[in-house]
């Protein structure tokens, strides 16, 4: 993690939006970049004087005990509400509803929502990439090495590869892939585009090969799924569902095409035989 990746995240940070996995990354900076943990530690300061200003501004303001006892318990459920979350979130992932011989029995999460949400939410970010450029060469090269898993990088139809950069989908390491569509005569607006890819060689998640493909939505995001053998791919925008249907449609008829057709025609001959 670079300073300049820190500063865009920062503020999700200290507010307690970011998974035990994803704060090592961000502990780990901090760590090794002085001038970093010094303006994490001066914005924790700043927020901890701005809640002791609220706290004395609402016990001195004279206001019905009543009013003052609503706004008070405000700012202990604004405190308590990173715990509750996670409390919801283990709740809802682990929900006993079976018992069969006295042994309680635990549904497991949907696997493919599961993925849906975290990376809808992943791409919301908005992160920087960690390698640029419009070459997909380039870019399927930068990740050689980089992970445990090939990465192909599609070619999209109408849109532009803008970059890539080291991401996750929940606890799987995974590249993002980063397209732009420009907006159009039509009056279209430009759209960011954003495309995980993950091994589940165990196959956990949900996912048809293409031409095939699921369309799930989560925190404003159209996403969709699909897998090629061992590998997942999951492509967020905020697309109609349609237009994002089309597009992958049309990737998956483009890569079945023969790169180089031969006409039968032409005979084989050797290069000295040619006059």
């Amino acid at each position: 993690m670079t300073c300049q990746e820190l500063d865009s995240i920062l503020y999700p940070f200290l507010d307690g939006e970011f998974q035990p996995e994803e704060r090592l990354e961000v502990e780990a900076h901090l760590t090794g970049c002085a001038e970093c943990a010094q303006r994490v530690n001066m914005e924790v300061r700043m927020q901890q004087s701005l809640r002791r200003a609220a706290r004395h501004a609402v016990e001195s303001t004279r206001a019905p005990d009543a009013l003052r006892a609503r706004i008070q318990l405000g700012i202990h459920q604004e405190q308590r509400r990173d715990t509750q979350m996670w409390w919801l979130r283990a709740s809802a992932a682990a929900v006993v509803v079976l018992m069969a011989g006295g042994t309680w029995m635990a549904l497991r999460p949907e696997q493919r929502q599961r993925f849906v949400e975290d990376a809808a939410r992943r791409h919301a970010r908005q992160l920087p990439v960690e390698v640029a450029g419009n070459s997909h060469e380039h870019v399927e090269a930068w990740f050689n090495g980089k992970l445990d898993h090939r990465v192909s990088v599609p070619r999209l139809p109408d849109v532009r590869l803008s970059g890539a950069r080291i991401s996750n989908v929940t606890d799987r390491p995974a590249a993002y892939i980063s397209y732009e569509r420009n907006a159009d005569k039509q009056g279209a607006p430009a759209r960011r585009i954003g495309l995980f890819v993950f091994d589940d060689a165990k196959r956990e998640v949900e996912a048809p090969p293409l031409p095939s493909v699921q369309v799930g939505s989560s925190h404003g995001y159209n996403v969709a799924v699909w897998r090629d053998e061992e590998i997942v791919y999951e492509l967020v925008s905020d697309l109609d569902e349609s237009d994002i249907r089309r597009m992958v449609a049309e990737q998956a008829a483009a890569k079945s095409r023969p790169s180089h057709p031969v006409s039968p025609d032409v005979a084989a001959r050797p290069v000295a035989l040619q006059r």
